[in-house]
């Protein structure tokens, strides 16, 4: 139970009908049946993929041990048979010594590009001390927990990207060098370890049929499109939207992933000017209701796919 000051505020997501808003002080944390989380942990991703009884997949850690053991705390996860951490940056590594907190963790699984090096050797080093093990990410790889099941669509050395027209490729690499402006803890707009993010295609099982979500780390345009070329059929009712929400995103993915549901894990005062309103309009024109941790605090999806429901907590 959370304290009474808390405020939750629940929203029933369906395609068609009206939102429903309903607002409580006193209520149950999590609540019942919750699927998914992001976590409020500033600027940084951490999710959580409800397993079992007190049991859940996180998805990257956030930059501040103490915000991701406080998110999990509250989720009442006291055992993580995996972590996936999409890529290196600190805004999503940094928080695995607060995973780690008196919880059983099991294996940390991380993507294939050891960079920044730094961060590389912190999770090895970290995961070493806890007794975890470790694993790389390999694009086709099918893994499943419980009622969640998903397959690793990237990074995928394998994949050619779709071969723009001569000026829009022109267009692509003047564009590329504006954007490559230096991002000290969450990397840079075009880097190789954001698009070498790792991302899943997620698949629940639910009473009234499957619940779909992409996780999409902090990829960029590049690796978007090329991913969208090699995996068509990227449909999905929840979206995390990818890089905090930055400006920087190909339509097509939105267009395609078309969600009901778009989160983005985003701090509140950001220098980096996430999420960009450019972003929010391409989620918001693709059909999803939109979620941001920066102003909605934690966010939980509970429920069936059917009668998808959001809470919220600041």
């Amino acid at each position: 139970m959370i304290a009474a000051a808390a405020v939750l505020l629940l929203v029933l997501i369906s395609i068609g009908v009206a939102v429903f808003v309903i607002r409580s002080r006193t209520p149950a944390w999590p609540p019942p049946n919750w699927i998914f989380a992001a976590c409020d942990v500033g600027q940084g991703d951490a999710l959580a993929l409800a397993v079992g009884p007190a049991e859940a997949v996180v998805v990257d850690t956030g930059p501040d041990p103490a915000k991701a053991d406080h998110c999990l705390t509250l989720l009442g996860i006291r055992k993580v048979p995996l972590v996936v951490l999409t890529h290196f940056h600190a805004d999503h590594i940094d928080g695995v010594p607060g995973v780690l907190k008196g919880r059983k963790v099991t294996e940390i699984e991380t993507t294939n590009d050891p960079d920044p090096p730094k961060g590389a050797a912190e999770v090895a080093s970290w995961a070493t001390s806890a007794g975890v093990s470790t694993s790389v990410a390999a694009a086709g790889e099918h893994r499943r927990f419980g009622p969640v099941s998903w397959d690793v669509l990237w990074p995928d050395p394998n994949a050619s990207p779709p071969t723009p027209p001569p000026e829009a490729s022109h267009k692509s690499r003047r564009k590329g060098r504006r954007q490559a402006r230096a991002s000290p803890r969450g990397g840079e707009e075009g880097s190789g370890p954001n698009n070498s993010s790792v991302v899943l295609q997620v698949t629940v099982a639910t009473r009234d049929g499957p619940l779909r979500l992409l996780l999409t780390g902090d990829v960029e345009p590049p690796s978007q499109a090329t991913i969208l070329a090699a995996h068509p059929d990227l449909a999905a009712d929840v979206l995390k939207v990818p890089h905090h929400g930055s400006a920087h995103q190909d339509p097509d993915l939105f267009a395609a992933v078309h969600p009901r549901v778009a989160v983005i894990s985003v701090g509140k005062g950001n220098t980096y000017g996430h999420p960009s309103p450019r972003t929010i309009a391409l989620a918001s024109g693709a059909g999803a209701r939109v979620f941001r941790t920066d102003e909605d605090g934690q966010v939980v999806l509970f429920g069936t796919a059917g009668r998808l429901r959001v809470a919220i907590r600041h």
